[in-house]
């Protein structure tokens, strides 16, 4: 089975910057897991276009969406592929359910101040909540239920990337 490194925190945390160049590190270094045919990557933002008009941003479709990446990304894995997903994901007990039955899960927390996640805005989530009065946003109107024991912490708001992808390939290789 393929591994399963899953990228977590709230919008604007760095989460898809990080899986991105996670993605790149991997497939330059085959040897990290010989067994993995190639790398695929699950963005929380991709499978919402995808699922638009199945999926709304109530508290049961955000629970729901992330369910199903995790679906996904278990698939994958069984198939030898190697699966990077970057998504808010917060709820707890739906990661602790992953952690359980994806064999091969690494939980990676992207841990940033809502305040700095809302300057950085890097996908204009944040301006669009609140210019269009969305409601159920993740950080703001749900809670975000910081993991408990995330296989690895980066403080994105106050490290590089270079500094967190460091941190992330010494951890990938240990």
């Amino acid at each position: 089975m393929g591994p399963v490194i899953w990228f977590i925190g709230l919008s604007g945390s760095g989460k898809t910057t990080l899986a991105l160049k996670t993605r790149e590190f991997l497939e330059k270094h085959p040897d990290i897991y010989p067994d993995v045919s190639h790398w695929e990557m699950i963005d929380g933002d991709n499978v919402r276009v995808f699922l638009e008009s199945e999926i709304g941003y109530n508290f049961e479709d955000r629970r729901k969406s992330v369910t199903i990446m995790g679906l996904l990304a278990y698939y994958l894995s069984k198939n030898n592929i190697g699966v990077i997903v970057a998504n808010i994901s917060p709820f707890h007990d739906i990661r602790q359910k992953f952690r359980k039955e994806i064999p091969g899960y690494i939980e990676i927390f992207c841990q940033c101040k809502i305040s700095s996640c809302i300057s950085r805005d890097p996908k204009g989530h944040y301006k669009t909540q609140y210019n269009n009065g969305i409601k159920n946003y993740i950080g703001l109107d749900i809670p975000f239920q910081v993991p408990e024991n995330p296989h690895l912490i980066l403080d994105t708001e106050s490290n590089t990337i270079d500094h967190c992808m460091m941190l992330i390939s010494k951890f990938l290789t240990n």
